[in-house]
């Protein structure tokens, strides 16, 4: 039985900041880290169970009501991203969400995906009407795939490359893979030479290299530097690009909303007071005011990453999608 958010929870969140998308709506289509991986970067923590059961998790249309709402009350966002809080090629519906919102708007539709069902036929043709997917692909072979991500015992290494490449043979849209750069996983020339026939196989049209910005599941899943990121980059070709922070402008806000707006960005990732304001489009200052009102009544709460705080709610805060 499908089922819906708790009373008072929402299935659209943001617009967020999106290093790749601008100012992306969010659009979570499962349950609260229902997901196939248990990646050791994921910024909003461990997956208690994997799972590669597909069925409709959340009623479709309230999810379609919810961005159509957000729309007519004038966002604007560049893309609505089909993704959030775990896999969202899980939910047996996302073809039909995705062909129903694009019914009424324009806004490009993408999918964040961490390619581990592409290789389903059912998956693939789901997700065709998408003007954009972006699958993952941290891992150049089984043993960094298993350390990396963490997969259901059920999805190999081998099946998931050749789905995403098979994917790329019956999709006519944009392919944007991610590679997630993991000091002392894969952030060494020879990973990079390893994910070469990969990378060929797939033939993605861009590919983001990236690394830890904000916390991640696990401590040891630390960032790399600049200077090393762009090194490796490099090294995978002309059409890898180093995904660069997103800085997005002030809008007109309405007080009574923002903390919602705020709280529903932090159920989904850790965010600074700047990534906030950013994807929000608010004024730093109103932000400083609300997180601190949030943080001190516990719907918030904090933690330093490098030299960056960070603020996100709690993981008991989200068990109604669970």
């Amino acid at each position: 039985m499908p089922r819906d958010r708790k009373e008072g929870g929402s299935l659209i969140y943001g617009p967020v900041p999106s290093r790749r998308l601008g100012r992306s709506l969010g659009v979570d289509i499962v349950p609260y880290k229902t997901c196939t991986f248990d990646c050791i970067y994921c910024q909003i923590g461990r997956t208690p169970q994997t799972t590669t059961i597909r069925r409709p998790y959340i009623e479709t249309e309230p999810i379609v009501s919810e961005v159509a709402a957000r729309l007519n009350k004038g966002e604007t966002p560049d893309y609505i991203t089909v993704g959030g809080s775990g896999e969202p090629c899980l939910n047996s519906e996302i073809g039909i969400i995705i062909k129903k919102i694009k019914q009424f708007t324009d806004i490009p539709v993408a999918v964040l995906t961490n390619g581990s069902l592409l290789w389903s036929h059912e998956v693939q043709t789901s997700l065709q009407e998408a003007d954009v997917v972006l699958p993952s692909l941290d891992a150049f072979d089984a043993e960094s795939f298993r350390k990396i991500n963490r997969p259901h015992p059920d999805i190999s290494f081998e099946v998931m490359v050749r789905g995403i490449a098979d994917f790329r043979s019956v999709y006519s849209g944009q392919i944007w893979l991610e590679i997630f750069i993991i000091r002392g996983v894969n952030d060494t020339d020879d990973a990079m030479a390893a994910f070469g026939p990969h990378i060929a196989a797939i033939n993605p049209d861009r590919i983001h290299v990236n690394t830890a910005v904000r916390p991640p599941a696990e401590k040891y899943a630390g960032q790399v530097s600049p200077e090393v990121l762009n090194r490796l980059a490099e090294k995978l070709g002309p059409r890898a690009e180093v995904i660069a922070e997103f800085k997005g402008q002030s809008r007109q806000h309405n007080e009574e909303d923002m903390g919602r707006e705020i709280v529903e960005m932090l159920s989904r990732r850790p965010c600074t007071v700047e990534d906030i304001a950013a994807g929000l489009g608010l004024p730093r200052d109103s932000v400083d005011r609300q997180v601190a009102g949030l943080a001190r009544s516990g719907t918030i709460q904090t933690r330093r990453s490098k030299d960056r705080l960070y603020y996100f709610r709690p993981a008991e805060n989200n068990t109604g999608d669970k």
